[in-house]
């Protein structure tokens, strides 16, 4: 389900109005729309899809992670709404969001609407955790907590992020820079021995004349056009492919069963799966709702879609509890499944799926541990192999054509 929706309503005018709108459900989203001074004739959800771009991961996450932890302590020191939100618009590091929390302190202050209602309003600003986490706090009376809980969750995704971005930043520059050794070779190196050749009348050996067809090819502005071409074709094909559900899943099953990175991503899934549960259940989110928000923020077309069956499988009745609905989904991890029946058994599964979350943050830490020295070893025998052929294809040559001056 979506937490989505479109609608058509009047203003008091008699004006018509159309647009989308979060919500955490069709009576909250009635609701607010009529706190808006709306009549709306017609409400449908709205399916999130399953396209791949639904869960990329959201940017300016450290510049949200900052607003959440200030806003905690603003409250927690007793400061006023108004107040709080001028100091928070005065800190933001973009404009975009500065004007988001204009926009939000609008709502609040002018139109009466709830703090969660006003952060719906701006998808691209506030995920559908936040927003439903704030509802949870402000309905519950502990906003406090709650903007601390989001703030350390935030903290510790933003870190898992850049260890991994760090993790695969250096073969990236090493593998640039290979691809372009080989091109200036190419493009620079291998004409220069055909000419010698040619002037000493010398036949070429199958590795150079190889090697001189690749770098016609290479040189040839008409190849390159057409290589460009196709890689902006294959690229746009990918991205519609990515964007039906089909495709986003083949996608990411081919990720999920990549050789290394696969087991580290599905870890990664465990553990955000976990924290967002241990987080919204803590808050006073109820099971289903829990489910529905945690859809996108896993990251993973196959695990959202494994989350929908759960979820309806408890809505339906079909499960009597959440570890038989992430058992019969077939796709969770068999250790999570146990924590959470035993958390089940216990009642406190909030607290069960935080320790999971923190064993898989930490196996997912040990990994990124080792991997640097894993993939500095890959790279530095494939860097010996293309060092071992760049001498092959210099020194034969010379060689060959030596022996023949002789």
């Amino acid at each position: 389900m979506s937490l989505t929706f479109a609608y058509r309503a009047r203003t008091p005018s008699g004006e018509r109005v159309a647009g989308t709108m979060w919500a955490l459900d069709r009576p909250s989203a009635l609701a607010a729309l009529r706190e808006r001074m709306l009549v709306p004739f017609r409400l449908d959800s709205v399916a999130g899809g399953s396209s791949f771009g639904r869960f990329l991961p959201r940017r300016h996450s450290s510049e949200r992670l900052a607003f959440f932890r200030a806003y905690a302590a603003l409250e927690h020191a007793g400061v006023d709404f108004s107040t709080a939100f001028e100091l928070l618009i005065a800190q933001a590091r973009t404009a975009r969001f500065g004007e988001a929390l204009r926009a939000i302190r609008a709502d609040v202050e002018d139109a009466g609407e709830k703090l969660w209602v006003a952060m719906s309003h701006r998808p691209r600003d506030f995920s559908d955790l936040e927003v439903a986490m704030v509802a949870a706090g402000e309905e519950a009376g502990n906003r406090e907590d709650v903007f601390d809980r989001l703030a350390g969750f935030l903290e510790r995704d933003e870190r898992l992020r850049k260890r991994l971005g760090a993790v695969l930043l250096y073969p990236a520059f090493v593998v640039g820079g290979a691809l372009a050794v080989t091109a200036y070779l190419l493009i620079a190196v291998v004409p220069q021995f055909a000419r010698l050749f040619k002037a000493f009348d010398v036949g070429m050996s199958p590795v150079l004349s190889s090697l001189l067809w690749l770098s016609a090819i290479v040189s040839n502005p008409v190849a390159i056009g057409a290589a460009a071409g196709a890689l902006l074709f294959g690229g746009f094909v990918l991205a519609r492919a990515a964007a039906t559900p089909e495709g986003a899943r083949a996608l990411d099953r081919a990720r999920l069963g990549a050789p290394l990175f696969g087991r580290l991503i599905r870890k990664v899934g465990a553990a955000r799966l976990s924290r967002v549960l241990a987080t919204l259940l803590e808050s006073g989110v109820n099971q289903l709702r829990a489910l529905e928000v945690a859809i996108p923020v896993v990251e993973s077309p196959i695990l959202s879609s494994a989350l929908e069956r759960a979820r309806s499988g408890i809505a339906a009745g079909k499960s009597s509890s959440l570890d038989e609905a992430f058992e019969a989904a077939g796709v969770f991890e068999p250790l999570l499944v146990g924590f959470v029946r035993i958390g089940a058994q216990t009642g406190d599964i909030p607290h069960m799926l935080s320790r999971i979350a923190d064993y898989y943050e930490d196996d997912v830490a040990s990994i990124l541990a080792t991997l640097p020295t894993l993939i500095q070893t890959s790279v530095t025998l494939a860097l010996g192999v293309l060092v071992a052929a760049i001498v092959y294809v210099v020194y034969v040559p010379l060689t060959t054509l030596s022996s023949s001056i002789h």
